[in-house]
């Protein structure tokens, strides 16, 4: 059941990067990668051959993922990827009768100008890629667009809990995880609709195609941009070399080639939203399921945290991944347990700063002269403190650490909730380390029963701990205070209270068993799992089931689907070269 479920959460992930398909096996002719290795014949009399090429391309994509995670070996995994590019077409075909049998198009306007627009983006992002690269060997430097500075909040997938007919808790799921159908903007221009598939009979050319490639080729007037796609097209040559097609063909090949990746993708999103509609909704995680598994969770970490007595394993645990966690370990269970906190850290880089430590290790320079340089490097950077935009990450100006800590010192004040909402804005902009933008979970630090602070790897200073021992002040912190501007050896901090680490409910022994009831539901349901999202606690476990659950019923609704067919052909001949 495991390998089932791997394959059906992986069915539509495919790689959009022209290279995806080329680092296993080197041969490219055109026989041999668009070899048929398997045929699906349809009830309706309907064919779909799936390539060699397809099926290199899953596997770089996602399907080595059953070797080095699940233990299969290379044949089996090979195989494993043939089943799921089935699968995939399977789902796809569903949704096209589906659509039909409805007498839907399978794309309104709106779906056809957003999955132009997903296209020109991907295409964009693979050139631009190309670009950064380009300027990265030539020493130019690159404008980094870090989306992880935009903050997004959480959007739970639960509308409602409610009492089925047999009493049992439900949870609604809202009605359509697809929005795009409903709320995109239509494209039009002379030609109609941005719809990528639409053939002009009488210029006998696919107008959008012609604009997507016009707009992306303007780019090329500057010689970066020009250079950039040459490499492009030239990689595409490469791995398509038994194509015979010649000069602007090439790129609009790969246009294409993105394009039908990323529709088959939102066919196979679509897949999951007429089964939600048939079910009006209706998850088949119950409230029950979600208590009981939160429970088994957290009776597992007790028995192996306290039980066991594995309190070192638990530190580490939790400053690593306080994601799985679900039992804190207290002084009621032992009375040398630390006491933990969440930290929203931003750091401020100092630029040159690994270069001088990479001289004084090759002993280049001496260490005094060295903390000569730092010093000088560290005056100089606290007017180069990064200022990005809101809505597109990019930096766009700068300040100083001065300015920075006084604007915070001045705006992030008030109620809890307020002094979080202003931080925030400081913690996405203004920083320039990016592993908790956006992360479900914020950083975990600590003090033992001495008051000394314990922190994760990579925050080990002694200016770090001693900021954190001043800003924890005995337990008496509260959301929204901040540390002063520490300057370590690594650049500049400011350190910002985000909350305890606490249990969510008593509990006495390995037999905790959270009660099935409204009040145990809603503490999930209230509980956030980080102060500057909305997510909760109940949205993780749901997330969770839910995904579990749709792929049992899609195991079980894959074998309906494979009844409307005559026969699925795999041919054995034409894969076998892959795994021997």
């Amino acid at each position: 059941m495991k390998k089932k479920i791997l394959s059906l959460l992986l069915v539509f992930m495919m790689c959009i990067s022209v290279l995806a398909g080329c680092s296993l096996w080197e041969r490219n002719d055109k026989n041999y990668f668009e070899a048929t290795v398997a045929t699906i014949t349809y009830e309706d009399g309907s064919v779909d051959k799936i390539s060699k090429r397809e099926l290199i391309t899953a596997f770089n994509s996602y399907g080595y993922n059953y070797v080095q995670n699940y233990g299969m070996e290379m044949e089996e995994a090979v195989k494993q990827t043939v089943e799921s590019i089935v699968e995939k077409y399977l789902t796809i075909k569903d949704v096209k009768d589906k659509c039909k049998a409805n007498g839907e198009d399978l794309f309104n306007d709106r779906e056809k100008s957003y999955l132009w627009d997903v296209t020109f983006d991907a295409v964009y992002s693979n050139l631009k890629t190309y670009l950064e690269n380009y300027k990265e060997s030539s020493g130019d430097e690159t404008d980094e667009t870090k989306n992880s500075s935009v903050f997004k909040d959480y959007e739970t997938k639960i509308e409602s809990l409610e009492k089925d007919e047999s009493g049992n808790w439900v949870s609604r799921k809202k009605s359509s995880e697809i929005k795009v159908k409903d709320t995109y903007t239509v494209h039009k221009d002379e030609n109609g609709d941005y719809d990528f598939e639409y053939y002009d009979t009488t210029t006998k050319k696919y107008p959008y195609q012609e604009k997507m490639f016009e707009n992306i080729f303007k780019m090329t007037e500057e010689k970066a941009w020009q250079v950039a796609y040459n490499k492009y097209v030239s990689d595409i040559k490469e791995n398509y070399s038994y194509k015979k097609l010649k000069g602007d063909e090439w790129f609009k090949f790969e246009i294409n080639r993105v394009y039908e990746i990323l529709r088959d993708n939102y066919i196979a999103e679509k897949y999951e939203d007429l089964y939600n509609t048939a079910n009006q909704g209706i998850s088949s995680t119950t409230a029950n399921d979600i208590l009981k598994a939160y429970s088994k969770r957290v009776r597992a970490d007790y028995t192996n945290y306290v039980s066991h007595g594995n309190i070192s394993a638990f530190e580490s645990s939790i400053l690593s991944s306080v994601k799985d966690v679900d039992y804190i370990v207290g002084s009621q269970d032992n009375p040398n347990a630390g006491r933990y906190f969440y930290i929203a850290p931003i750091k401020i880089n100092v630029e040159g700063l690994s270069e001088l430590k990479t001289q004084r290790d090759n002993k280049e320079i001496s260490v005094e002269q060295y903390n000569i340089e730092v010093q000088k490097l560290f005056d100089k950077n606290k007017n180069l403190v990064s200022v990005r935009n809101s809505e597109t990450g990019e930096v766009e100006s700068k300040t100083s650490v001065n300015a920075l800590y006084s604007e915070i010192l001045a705006n992030v004040r008030g109620s809890e909730q307020n002094k979080v909402e202003k931080y925030r804005k400081y913690f996405y902009l203004y920083n320039d380390e990016d592993t908790y933008k956006g992360a479900d979970y914020n950083a975990v630090f600590g003090v033992d029963a001495n008051g000394k602070a314990i922190t994760p790897e990579g925050y080990s200073a002694d200016e770090i701990k001693n900021a954190i021992e001043t800003l924890y002040d005995n337990g008496n912190a509260q959301v929204g205070d901040f540390s002063e501007v520490v300057q370590t050896e690594d650049g500049f901090y400011i350190f910002f209270f985000a909350g305890k680490v606490e249990n969510l409910f008593s509990v006495t022994d390995s037999d905790f068993d959270a009660t099935i009831n409204k009040d145990n539901i809603l503490a999930l349901a209230k509980t956030k799992i980080n102060v500057f999202s909305s997510k909760t606690l109940l949205d993780v476990l749901f997330d969770e089931l839910d995904a579990n659950n749709f792929s049992v019923f899609q195991t079980m609704d894959m074998n309906n689907l494979r009844s409307k067919t005559k026969s699925i052909k795999i041919h054995k001949e034409n894969i076998k070269d892959l795994y021997k």
